[in-house]
């Protein structure tokens, strides 16, 4: 939370890195272009070292500028060797300058730092290393006043300061080494989770005859809304003869940031649902190129847009990864076809149930294909209750996930018959 001065001092530090990247990205265009090698990091170093721009920031905030320059290269190679041999549809672009080609001028987007040794933060305050000519306004360093909570507490590496255009606000993003978790010596214990776009999860825990469900309808309902008020002002940008503005960027920043809060408490929950049950493994569906080439019609938005699996399970896997849980990909092929219990093909009359004719028995679909993918990991299924009985559902509160016995205080709620002695 910079006052007016520092937010001056932060755009300056901006603009310098802004000028740093592109002198340093117009060094490794005309490089590329000219058919010559693009320069390695160590030779940026020494070719910029007198620059101007080079020697008007701090030494470790300039050499990550040229660090990352070098990295955005370096992931250009990949993606270029990846679409020669048929991997990726388009070719991909050279690195970009930091400029709005629209206004014509310079954008920072970035203010890196190397080292821990020149910076310090805490829960309270932030405090960075000054370039020389600014040092004597503020006595050396820049002190800015901070609102957040550190989560994870480890050895210190690298920070950034990234500036928000919407929100204009400034946030700093910092890499903590945490230590491994210590896994403690026990029997191995299973679960299976199956990812979906109307269940976004369903939890299969080994010696649980209950499988939970969690229901997007609610984190549904709260992406249509958002999703309509961007076509409102869509369509009021469109009358004016204009293709965006600020709101427009700042509805789609807060659909995103809704839907992204959801996933997060749908992980958590998840990892204390396995930690409570003293889960060790847990077997999560592999949805790698599920929806390529694929039209849904009307439910595109549904699935192309809603259902970001991708995030949602690296959100599981960092949650259990944190909780001590080691995570196992599994494939899906066939976990939705066949019954949990005698492993026969079943119908499925409508969406959410499947219908057993050899054992008779009718399931949840999703609760079917999460014990399926549990048996599928586990050698023999042991200690797993396949059972059709009802699943425990969880609903989105907008703040947390809550069954349906639970309030959203946390409490179970109270039944109609009950009483209370004085």
């Amino acid at each position: 939370m910079p006052g007016k001065q520092q937010r001056q001092v932060l755009e300056t530090i901006g603009d310098r890195c802004a000028v740093l990247w592109n002198a340093v990205q117009y060094r490794c265009r005309q490089a590329f272009c000219e058919g010559e090698p693009v320069p390695s990091y160590a030779a940026l170093c020494s070719e910029f070292k007198e620059h101007p721009a080079y020697r008007a920031l701090p030494a470790h905030i300039g050499q990550e500028v040229i660090k990352k320059a070098r990295k955005a290269w370096d992931s250009f190679f990949a993606c270029l060797r990846l679409y020669r041999k048929g991997k990726l549809e388009e070719p991909p672009r050279i690195p970009r300058y930091w400029k709005d080609r629209r206004m014509g001028r310079r954008t920072f987007r970035v203010i890196p730092v190397k080292a821990p040794t020149s910076y310090a933060l805490n829960f309270r305050t932030l405090s960075l290393t000054l370039p020389r000519d600014l040092r004597k306004e503020h006595g050396g360093r820049l002190v800015l006043r901070t609102k957040g909570v550190l989560r994870f507490s480890g050895t210190p590496k690298t920070l950034e300061l990234r500036y928000d255009p919407v929100r204009r606000r400034w946030y700093a993003h910092q890499v903590v080494e945490v230590p491994e978790p210590v896994r403690k010596a026990r029997l191995e214990k299973y679960a299976a989770a199956d990812l979906g776009a109307r269940v976004l999860a369903a939890l299969a825990i080994e010696g649980l005859d209950r499988q939970l469900l969690f229901s997007a309808r609610e984190v549904w309902k709260d992406f249509l809304y958002w999703t309509r008020r961007i076509a409102e002002e869509q369509s009021r940008l469109n009358r004016a003869g204009r293709r965006t503005s600020r709101r427009l960027r700042s509805l789609y920043q807060t659909r995103a940031c809704r839907l992204k809060h959801a996933f997060v408490a749908l992980a958590a929950e998840i990892a204390r649902c396995l930690k409570r049950h003293r889960v060790t493994v847990l077997f999560l569906e592999d949805l790698t190129g599920i929806r390529e080439d694929m039209d849904f019609g009307p439910k595109n938005l549904l699935v192309h847009n809603f259902w970001t699996f991708r995030m949602l399970r690296n959100l599981i896997e960092a949650a259990c990864v944190r909780a001590g849980i080691r995570v196992i990909p599994v494939k899906p092929r066939g976990t939705s076809s066949r019954c949990a219990v005698c492993g026969s093909p079943v119908n499925r009359p409508v969406r959410r149930k499947v219908v057993c004719e050899k054992c008779s028995c009718v399931w949840h679909a999703d609760a079917n294909a999460a014990l399926n993918i549990l048996l599928q990991g586990s050698s023999k299924g042991h200690g797993v209750k396949a059972a059709p009985r009802k699943p425990l559902p969880y609903r989105w509160n907008h703040h947390r996930w809550v069954s349906r016995f639970e309030s959203a205080a946390g409490t179970p709620k109270a039944t109609s018959g009950s009483r209370m002695a004085a």
